[in-house]
């Protein structure tokens, strides 16, 4: 087996390999060119420092990594990691990660972050194995939302420009990778934002995918939480997206009163996850 850097290999082959190893995962993933395309641009993955093992001329695995400042920091995330069935359980994952190791120290990077479903044991004690730390729990939930009474002192609008700097003081929690703001601005051809504004002040605003009805973030200031500003975003992009069926991923556990208002929306919970870390 040879393990390499995916700069050079095609993108078919990527998605191939990518469709084949988690055909069978807990939550199936099988995504277009298109939308790995979209991927890669949204968590900037950087397919240098992305790693396949090939095998008779095939990939047979491979982990895909980006790479952002996180507090100032270097940090990489994985962003996909598998192995074709019949080559699991010879640790490929771990010859990845020592072929990459090398390559992230020299860039200066100080942190790793993956993701992982709770339930997954076998990964779960393989990372941890690795020198991953649980960093916190996120939560997914997806559902068909209520109808919720209306606040009228509020008007929505669309919000073009994203000055972070103010909305990230409106935030409970810190995003997950696929949901920071880094992430975002990749993305943000195809992200939809909803301002909430009160007396012409932005109090909260959510953003979203439209076409598969996914919140992104959803953000009320301190001062303004359970005056219906959040309720009233919601009811706002269910009309944008033309469905009352919608979801969010990567909830942080402990942001209780997001949890709590999602469940009340009418969300249900789907999983969890552990996001782990890594210091180099």
């Amino acid at each position: 087996m040879e393990i390499i850097t995916l700069e050079n290999t095609d993108l078919q082959s990527i998605l191939n390999i990518l469709n084949e190893v988690f055909a069978d995962y807990v939550i199936p993933l099988q995504l277009t060119v298109e939308q790995l395309e979209q991927k890669i641009a949204a968590e900037n993955i950087q397919l240098n420092l992305s790693i396949g093992v090939v095998s008779a001329g095939k990939l047979v695995g491979l982990m895909l990594h980006a790479i952002n400042l996180i507090d100032g920091e270097i940090s990489v995330y994985n962003a996909g990691t598998g192995v074709v069935p019949e080559y699991r359980g010879k640790g490929i994952v771990a010859n990845m990660y020592r072929f990459l190791l090398p390559k992230l120290q020299e860039l200066g990077v100080k942190a790793m972050l993956l993701e992982v479903i709770l339930g997954n044991d076998s990964a779960i004690r393989a990372y941890e194995k690795m020198g991953y730390r649980v960093n916190r729990t996120l939560d997914s939930f997806k559902g068909v939302v209520e109808a919720a009474a209306d606040n009228k002192n509020l008007e929505v609008r669309e919000l073009l420009n994203l000055d972070w700097d103010y909305l990230k003081a409106l935030w409970t929690a810190l995003p997950s990778w696929q949901a920071s703001a880094q992430a975002l601005d990749n993305s943000r051809e195809r992200l939809s934002v909803l301002g909430a504004y009160e007396g012409g002040e932005l109090v909260g605003y959510v953003a979203f995918y439209a076409n598969i009805a996914r919140i992104q973030q959803l953000a009320v200031g301190p001062n303004q939480r359970r005056k219906g500003v959040a309720t009233k975003l919601i009811e706002a992009m269910k009309t944008v997206v033309g469905t009352s069926e919608l979801a969010i991923n990567n909830v942080d556990q402990q942001a209780q009163d997001v949890v709590a208002f999602l469940q009340k929306m009418g969300l249900s919970y789907r999983l969890s996850q552990f996001e782990m870390i890594k210091h180099l």
